[in-house]
């Protein structure tokens, strides 16, 4: 069975569609008791991600629960950082750790960058055997951080809130952070392809701290290395999904970028978004993920509004403005997604 009259993908084509498509950002784990159960039971995050068989397991439990357009290979953006000889571990209510940061021309010149892949083989491999899972059901998404998310942790070291290193070295360092930008831009793309060598039908990357740069500086370090791996990606023909935070004051730049969609958080409706960047993307998003711990007409209502908003446009994937949480019960995201098949046909265009 072929994919290319898969919903998902004629959305992102922005062809006419029966219904909106729909998929979660996160959609599998933290917030399922059948994931908890299993992360217990092997001792953490990373024993998960590096086991195929359970990546795959975990990959479809949201889809056995919920009518999904999509699986999202369960991985994380900062299993890139082993390539550099980094180990990476999560730590409860801390979040990712590093085992040593980049922050100096001296730092990046120990890396190795001829790159041994097998460090993270386990993503290619569970890819692999969640394509025969599958079936070409749903489309399987692939996918990496940007060059400029992944550096801001590689500085850093781990989570944090205020970006003080990595600012620092925007400021006074432009040449090391090229350097390590081009590295990571490298890395990513033989990653990324590699996804797409073992089956993802389509490809995403995660600029979760984009929404540091404005202006010149966004596309000077970030939007520039997104083009690249498109670029470079490009003769494959899988469509790319792009995210980023807090777009508003950057539309402008985000028209710049050669990707197909363009996922946004709740701080912009999708129509100032089409407005602002020339209805030039398929657009995700971009349901605050705070509604689903309200009611579920106040969940039917949001969803409407969202709907709404697009003008009877195409080109609309669903999905929340950030990552779904551990505190959201299962069964209001059941109520989203049941809500948004019964009313989105009044509002596409088929």
């Amino acid at each position: 069975m072929s994919l290319d009259n898969h919903l998902l993908l004629r959305a992102i084509r922005k062809e006419p569609v029966e219904r909106t498509p729909v998929w979660i950002m996160r959609q599998a784990g933290r917030y399922l008791p059948e994931y908890i159960k299993l992360k217990n039971q092997v001792g953490g995050f990373m024993n998960l991600i590096k086991n195929p068989e359970l990546a795959c397991e975990i990959t479809l439990q949201p889809l056995e629960r919920f009518n999904l357009d999509s699986a999202i290979i369960f991985s994380d953006i900062l299993v890139i950082t082993e390539l550099f000889g980094i180990e990476l571990e999560f730590i409860e209510k801390v979040g990712p750790v590093l085992s040593k940061t980049l922050r100096t021309e001296d730092d990046l010149k120990k890396i190795n960058t001829d790159f041994d892949f097998e460090k993270v083989d386990y993503v290619y491999k569970t890819a692999k055997l969640l394509k025969t899972e599958l079936n070409n059901k749903v489309p399987l998404i692939g996918f990496i951080g940007s060059p400029w998310t992944v550096a801001t942790y590689i500085i850093e070291g781990n989570s944090t809130k205020n970006f003080s290193k990595v600012l620092n070295i925007l400021k006074n360092d432009k040449i090391f952070l090229k350097s390590l930008l081009d590295t990571i831009t490298k890395a990513s793309i033989n990653h990324l392809e590699r996804q797409i060598k073992s089956g993802v039908d389509v490809t995403m990357i995660f600029d979760t701290w984009g929404g540091l740069l404005e202006g010149d500086l966004y596309e000077e370090f970030s939007l520039q290395y997104i083009n690249a791996i498109h670029s470079s990606l490009k003769s494959y023909k899988k469509p790319m999904i792009y995210y980023i935070r807090n777009p508003y004051t950057k539309l402008v730049n985000i028209q710049k970028l050669d990707v197909d969609v363009v996922g946004i958080d709740s701080s912009i409706t999708i129509s100032e978004f089409n407005k602002g960047t020339g209805d030039k993307f398929c657009v995700q998003g971009n349901l605050d993920v705070e509604i689903l711990k309200l009611s579920n007409n106040k969940i039917e209502e949001e969803v409407i509004k969202i709907l709404s908003n697009i003008n009877n446009t195409t080109g609309h994937i669903f999905n929340l403005g950030t990552g779904i949480t551990p505190d959201i019960d299962p069964a209001k995201l059941k109520t989203l997604i049941d809500v948004l098949a019964k009313v989105s046909p009044r509002y596409t265009i088929k």
